[in-house]
């Protein structure tokens, strides 16, 4: 587990890197394969679309890690991010949220940055902060749900 939570945090640092982030983490009983085709549901139930699903499997080779399952899944909710790097174009390296989807053993771990972990960045954009805890409120309910789901081998 700590090798596995040392990999997500180097994978998410270098998203949030400066902006203190806080990860949110489940672990799901159920294959990372079907985890995955719910979370993209999931995803959509939410109002967001994803954007594009990175695999990390090879890549995480080199660390001497291996997984037989390493996704990223890249979301948003497109006029949104869209607004929001117009008024905030140093947001690009955040945006689109991200949540990480790993097999370890016969589990799943998914772990996100808590976007609420951008604020202190943007204290004079109120309706940003709303939008950072709306996000934040969303992943946390998505991985619940992934948290919750059935083991499904």
């Amino acid at each position: 587990m700590k090798k596995l939570l040392a990999i997500l945090i180097m994978l998410m640092a270098g998203v949030a890197s400066g902006a203190g982030q806080t990860l949110v983490m489940v672990r799901s009983p159920a294959k990372a394969t079907h985890v995955m085709d719910v979370l993209k549901e999931t995803i959509l139930e939410y109002g967001y679309q994803t954007a594009h699903v990175q695999r990390c499997d090879g890549g995480m080779a080199e660390f001497h890690y291996k997984s037989d399952f390493y996704r990223v899944v890249f979301f948003g909710k497109v006029e949104e991010v869209r607004e929001v790097l117009r008024r905030h174009p140093e947001m690009s390296p955040y945006l689109p949220l991200k949540i990480a989807v790993v097999a370890e053993e016969e589990d799943t771990v998914l772990a996100a940055v808590d976007p609420r972990a951008l604020a202190p960045m943007f204290p004079d954009d109120p309706g940003l902060q709303v939008l950072l805890a709306r996000w934040y409120n969303d992943i946390n309910s998505m991985l619940e749900e992934m948290r919750k789901l059935k083991i499904h081998r």
